[in-house]
């Protein structure tokens, strides 16, 4: 089972996040560095959970090949990685969890499925755009994308296996839906989860015969 995104991203935030690509990929970069390390600290806190540690180790690692493709073709087209920044989008999600409650590690299973189908989107939208003129950011995208979809279906399979008596289908609306308010609520900027652009209006032009006054 794939969650279904509650809001879809424009074609035009790919477009203009592709302007700079060199902070496009050190975001995307600390994404993969930050997945990896999520999964690990999840494994740390549950380790009791067999099913959990066995998926999400596979999981680390992944993320982690991925962060050192990432982390190649920023160098090959003259980047440099940069000191980590906070992700407004993963922090705000997570903190929307109630860390009390006993479906606690359920939620934050089908957070997780979220971040990673949102990811998706963003790749396969990315590598639409970046086709015709950057075609090895094209190809990075294209590369990674099913790992995401697969990760997506992984967090809500284990949500499904820690909590066989959990509403998935009714966490997920809820958390669907929070996640479309805060992604839509964040400022656009060339970063995986940014919110979307909005074309600022054009000033108007001034007269050719100057100002009016009264």
């Amino acid at each position: 089972m794939t969650p279904v995104l509650a809001w879809s991203t424009p074609a035009s935030w790919a477009t203009e996040a592709l302007r700079d690509p060199l902070a496009l990929l050190v975001d995307h970069a600390h994404c993969e560095l930050g997945a990896a390390s999520t999964a690990q600290t999840l494994i740390a806190r549950h380790s009791t959970e067999t099913a959990l540690v066995d998926a999400l180790a596979a999981l680390a690692a992944e993320e982690l090949r991925h962060f050192r493709r990432v982390h190649r073709l920023l160098e090959r087209l003259g980047g440099t990685l940069q000191p980590v920044q906070s992700n407004p989008y993963a922090v705000g999600l997570v903190k929307s969890i109630d860390r009390t409650a006993p479906e606690a590690l359920f939620d934050r299973m089908l957070v997780s499925a979220l971040i990673e189908r949102r990811s998706l989107e963003r790749f396969e939208l990315l590598a639409a755009a970046a086709a015709p003129e950057q075609p090895e950011i094209a190809e990075l995208f294209l590369e990674l994308g099913p790992s995401e979809a697969g990760h997506a279906r992984l967090f809500v399979e284990l949500a499904v296996e820690l909590h066989p008596d959990g509403d998935v289908a009714g966490r997920l609306e809820h958390w669907t839906e929070l996640e479309a308010r805060l992604i839509r609520s964040l400022p656009f900027a060339a970063r995986i989860h940014s919110g979307p652009f909005v074309q600022r209006a054009a000033e108007p032009a001034e007269s050719k015969r100057g100002p009016a006054f009264a």
